[in-house]
């Protein structure tokens, strides 16, 4: 047993199981939960190593245990993992270090915590997050993209359990080379673990996580207030305050309400879309004009300041052809009709953006070529007919910098300006690698070049915004089309609780939107969250009226809010339906989904 000064207590055997004992309460994790390692020639379990040696490892940082697994029966693998508590932070660090591993697979280790104790639950931050007490009645949702970090699947690289004794933090610190999975099956218990994946088909260097522990009494507030203070560490936790002076229109953007229409609309008999029994529904084009005609209507109705997120507007049509977009659909407009819907925007006081897509690559783009596609770890190019542009690959990430530039520098020559852009699925879709020779892509460098085009917007003075909210991309990410819940669990805004201040999020204000819990009135979720809000632009009579008040409410809410932390958010009722939020200036937002009221204190001014 090693005893540190922070009164963590470790130990460790060879099968690759550890306990830890923080704050009087001993963690164990799950025995039936082998670790091993997953190789395309088979499974090896680190306990049928023929060669297992643990010797205590200190360092002028911390001390802990380190082992080394080899001679595994038909295999020359070999591996170290090392644990160790940091002396200055309590910190315990758990590195699995590749020596001799060939075709792997994944890394599953370590095993996931026991928190089995009635009260206790997991905290995931899948989407905007939720709460998985350890008896929950049904099964965990799984995750997409096979549970990857850095995706939809966890905005934020970190998973939690907490008990009436306590609580840890696991923090993934490679998150783009890792996955996790959480396992609950009806009525539970829960299994919180990370897995490990190779890097462009080869595992050559360490992975690791990190526990952290709190105390008896913390809760999911407090693991994502530990974790803040990991953001703010690592460059992650950019304020909104701090992006506004990189490009002007955020104080406009605050409060602003989304108004998200489309041009032209193209269908390919490929694509999973097409109406194969309404072949007439699958083109259409609404001309600039009548979008502008919409903008002036909303704004004589009374309409808040709004931001017109704006879909097909190029030649091709909604997702088709990409990267090859230009130039203005000529049926709607073109280049003369998209610039003035543009003044329509500006001259009535709204905001104006454009969609745009770097990451499908359409086999019908005037500039296709298979080589600049993405090419997986087997040498092939992944291929699908899902969206309304029909066959496509991925282009390479190392690419997609490089067309955004070419576009735009077209846009800009032909007038075409914008206050805002939104660059789809960079913050949804998992990273992407790249094995071509002539442009290969890790997945850490394949977040780099997303980054690098938010980057570039700025530099342009234009707010870029993407699919999600996810933290690799807060440096540089303004706002985003939505960062809503996954239904799962219990609902609550983790996402929100740490990165609030440094990125503006939409709600859709109905119920039954994607997103929004079952039964729930997603205007309530948009005031708890202090969000901005999407117009019902099909509305009409006291239906529109009723919309366009909930706008005001979330437009001033924001307003006061935009820059301030959310410092809490709690139950006030057993049943989990009366909520409260509060923020750093002291406001609290209190809703009750159950009669679909709120109270905001102290309360707004002129709505």
């Amino acid at each position: 047993m090693m005893n540190t000064p922070q009164t963590i207590v470790l130990s460790a055997d060879k099968q690759g199981f550890f306990t830890v004992t923080a704050h009087g309460h001993t963690w164990r994790q799950d025995s039936s939960h082998r670790p091993c390692v997953r190789t395309k020639a088979g499974t090896l379990f680190f306990d049928q190593a023929q060669d297992i040696s643990l010797a205590p490892y200190k360092t002028g940082l911390g001390a802990g245990y380190q082992l080394r697994y080899s001679g595994f029966p038909g295999s020359d693998a070999a591996f170290e993992t090392l644990l160790w508590v940091d002396d200055a932070t309590s910190r315990l660090h758990c590195l699995f270090v590749p020596l001799s591993l060939n075709e792997v697979v994944e890394v599953c280790w370590p095993a996931p915590m026991v928190a089995d104790e009635p009260g206790s639950y997991a905290v995931v931050p899948y989407m905007q997050g939720y709460l998985l007490p350890t008896d929950w009645p049904q099964e965990a949702p799984k995750p997409p993209f096979n549970g990857q970090m850095c995706s939809s699947a966890a905005y934020m690289p970190w998973l939690g359990e907490i008990t009436p004794k306590g609580g840890y933090l696991l923090h993934v610190t490679k998150p783009w080379d890792s996955a996790y999975d959480c396992l609950h099956p009806a009525g539970g218990p829960t299994r919180l673990s990370v897995r490990h994946l190779p890097s462009l088909g080869q595992m050559q260097d360490e992975r690791s996580v990190t526990y952290q522990f709190t105390k008896p009494g913390s809760d999911y507030v407090t693991l994502c207030k530990l974790y803040r203070g990991m953001a703010e560490e690592a460059g992650l936790a950019v304020p909104l305050s701090a992006k506004g002076q990189r490009a002007d229109g955020l104080d406009r953007l605050i409060g602003s309400s989304v108004l998200h229409v489309g041009i032209k609309t193209h269908i390919s008999p490929d694509s999973a879309y097409y109406d194969q029994e309404h072949p007439e529904k699958n083109d259409e084009i609404i001309p600039f004009s009548q979008r502008a005609d919409l903008v002036k209507q909303l704004t004589k109705a009374g309409a808040p300041r709004l931001y017109l997120h704006l879909d097909g507007w190029g030649e091709p049509g909604y997702d088709n052809q990409h990267p090859d977009y230009l130039p203005a659909c000529e049926k709607a407009g073109g280049y003369p009709g998209l610039i003035a819907l543009r003044e329509t925007c500006r001259e009535l006081g709204h905001l104006f953006g454009l969609h745009d897509q770097y990451r499908d690559y359409y086999f019908d783009a005037a500039s296709y070529d298979p080589d600049n596609a993405l090419m997986l770890a087997d040498g092939t190019l992944f291929e699908f007919a899902r969206w309304a542009g029909g066959w496509q690959n991925y282009l390479c990430p190392a690419l997609s910098p490089h067309y955004l530039r070419r576009n735009y520098t077209e846009l800009f020559r032909q007038g075409v300006t914008m206050d805002c852009v939104y660059l789809d699925v960079f913050t949804c879709n998992e990273p992407d690698e790249c094995l071509n020779p002539r442009h290969r892509v890790t997945r850490k460098e394949s977040l780099a070049h997303r980054l690098s085009c938010f980057d570039y917007m700025l530099a342009q003075g234009i707010l870029p915004s993407s699919e999600e909210a996810i933290d690799w991309a807060l440096p540089s990410l303004v706002f985003c089309h939505w960062a809503p819940y996954a239904q799962g669990g219990i609902p609550v805004p983790l996402f929100n609780l740490v990165y609030h201040d440094c990125v503006l999020i939409p709600w859709m204000l109905g119920k039954g939107s994607w997103g929004t819990p079952k039964g729930d009135l997603g205007f309530l979720h948009a005031l708890l969250n202090a969000g901005m809000g999407y117009v019902a632009d099909s509305l009409t009579g006291e239906a529109q009226k009723e919309n366009l008040a909930q706008l005001k409410v979330l437009s001033a809410l924001q307003t006061r809010l935009a820059h301030q932390q959310m410092v809490s958010h709690r139950f006030l009722s057993e049943d989990t339906r009366v909520q409260q939020a509060t923020y750093e200036d002291g406001t609290t937002v209190t809703v009750d989904f159950n009669q679909e009221t709120y109270e905001i204190k102290p309360p707004l001014e002129g709505v």
